[in-house]
Parts: C-alpha cells; sequence; structure tokens
C-alpha cells in the first residue's frame, strides 16, 4: 500500500523526506543537549559548588 501511495504522489515522497530529515535534526539536537549537560554536572562536580545550586526536575507538569 505504502508503495502504490508513493509511487502516486511525489507530495507525500516529498513529506516523507522532509519527516526523515526532521527526525535526524531532533536526533542530533537531543544528543548534543545530553552531551552538554553532562559536561555542565562534570565541571559542577570538579567545582564543588553542586550543594549551592537548586535544580529543578522539569517534572511538576507531570500530573
Amino acid at each position: 500500500m505504502m508503495k502504490w501511495i508513493n509511487r502516486l504522489s511525489p507530495q507525500h515522497r516529498k513529506r516523507e523526506k522532509e519527516l526523515v530529515q526532521a527526525s535526524g535534526r531532533v536526533t542530533v539536537t537531543i544528543a548534543r543537549y545530553k552531551n552538554m549537560s553532562e559536561e555542565i554536572q562534570a565541571e559542577i562536580q570538579r567545582n564543588r559548588f553542586a550543594k549551592y545550586l537548586v535544580y529543578d526536575r522539569g517534572d511538576h507538569h507531570a500530573h
């Protein structure tokens, strides 16, 4: 069925390609964020000032 849709609709192929590209960008962004977060956490530990920070886990919307 998908092959049939792809063959009939160039617009569908274009949208599918855009979706794959967007997904790739999101994956890269998440990886960068994770790496930066790990670097920040390591720096906090190295400088031993973590006990003075207040952390917001961001889960206050999970009700």
